[in-house]
């Protein structure tokens, strides 16, 4: 199985109707815009599961903490963890390191304080192809998005 494939179908075995999901990103950096589309994209959906950065990143995770119907958190953003562009990653915490962040807050603080309250956290993320400054998402990083929006839209369906 390909790595993208690998991603997908931890991210598929992974989500449930108990999982919130956060896009993460900076709408003018390109393709680290992908996080807060994704959360644009699927919201419609269940907007009592899916948030993003924009709404207040600290505000929307302690809503998910104090949550008892919310048993796991996703993260969506685009990392750079050294593969071609477009590839998806499926990480868990131990996975996670200081370098990736929010913008604001280390990641791996969130998913600990997140896994502290008894729930898991995991971070799905897109190898970008650009993040310069006033791009729009580039057409290898959106294919990857979409195949992300279609496997977390078929687990929140059932």
């Amino acid at each position: 199985m390909s790595r993208i494939g690998d991603a997908l179908h931890r991210l598929e075995e992974t989500a449930n109707r108990k999982t919130a999901f956060i896009g993460l990103g900076n709408r003018d950096r390109g393709d680290d815009a992908v996080g807060l589309r994704f959360a644009e994209d699927l919201r419609r959906l269940n907007p009592n599961r899916i948030f993003s950065e924009e709404q207040g990143l600290e505000e929307v995770v302690l809503d998910i903490l104090m949550r008892k119907d919310v048993h796991s958190v996703i993260f969506v953003d685009t990392c750079d963890f050294g593969a071609e562009p477009g590839e998806i990653a499926f990480l868990q915490s131990d996975d996670i390191g200081d370098e990736i962040s929010t913008h604001k807050v280390p990641l791996a603080m969130l998913m600990a304080l997140i896994q502290k309250e008894g729930k898991k956290a995991y971070f799905v993320g897109i190898q970008p192809e650009s993040l310069d400054f006033g791009k729009d998402i580039s057409e290898i990083a959106s294919a990857s998005l979409k195949r992300i929006e279609e496997a977390v839209e078929k687990k929140l369906r059932l």
